[in-house]
């Protein structure tokens, strides 16, 4: 009863506007920052990787990058079993920039891996927040003019052990802007991110995080 009180609740605060975007073919391939290689940073870059994107994932801890490093990010999803070379570091280079940062860190650091990323943002990069919680604010307050998307996630995933992930759980994301308003960039974020998960678009995203919220307690 709760996934279907789930799916009521988000179809009423997404409405009629809201657009399902299934996966397809990127207009153009970003570069992709991911801040954190848990089980949702993991296998995002996984998935993304293997779509043929550039991707960068970061990681403070030693043992994740010597492991994906030597055997690339493993996802384990039922039956199946996958291997993907992914980039893994502590810090990009200084001079580094990227398309696209997903924060994929434990909700208390969020700002501190806002603060840590502003410099390898450009001025139309997005900054994409996948964590609980209602962390978009906090964000966008350290990162000024750089726009911050909110991304709810409707997919599980855990570490089994250093870089290696399984998948416990199917979705996609809703995505938004804090203010409800919609442009090029955030249709163009939902196709960046659609090897990852089916994603569709939401003018109401602190609804969909109050949402989550009441039905996780």
């Amino acid at each position: 009863w709760r996934q279907k009180l789930a799916g009521a609740v988000r179809r009423w605060l997404c409405g009629p506007s809201s657009v399902q975007c299934g996966p397809m073919p990127l207009g153009r391939s970003p570069r992709v920052l991911i801040v954190g290689a848990g089980g949702l940073g993991g296998i995002a870059g996984a998935k993304l990787a293997k779509h043929g994107t550039d991707v960068t994932l970061i990681s403070t801890n030693p043992d994740i990058r010597a492991a994906i490093d030597h055997h690339g990010v493993v996802v384990v999803d039922g039956t199946n079993r996958s291997a993907t070379s992914v980039r893994v570091v502590d810090q990009p280079a200084h001079d580094e920039r990227f398309d696209l940062v997903v924060l994929a860190t434990q909700p208390p650091s969020v700002e501190a891996a806002a603060e840590g990323i502003a410099r390898f943002c450009h001025a139309d990069s997005r900054v994409v927040v996948l964590q609980n919680g209602l962390c978009e604010p906090r964000v966008q307050a350290k990162l000024g003019a750089v726009r911050v998307v909110g991304a709810v996630v409707a997919w599980g995933a855990t570490m089994d052990s250093p870089g290696t992930y399984e998948q416990t759980a199917h979705g996609g994301f809703t995505l938004g802007y804090w203010d409800g308003s919609r442009d090029a960039a955030l249709d163009q974020v939902a196709t960046w991110l659609a090897p990852v998960g089916a994603c569709k678009i939401t003018h109401n995203l602190p609804g969909v995080r109050w949402s989550k919220l009441a039905l996780n307690c």
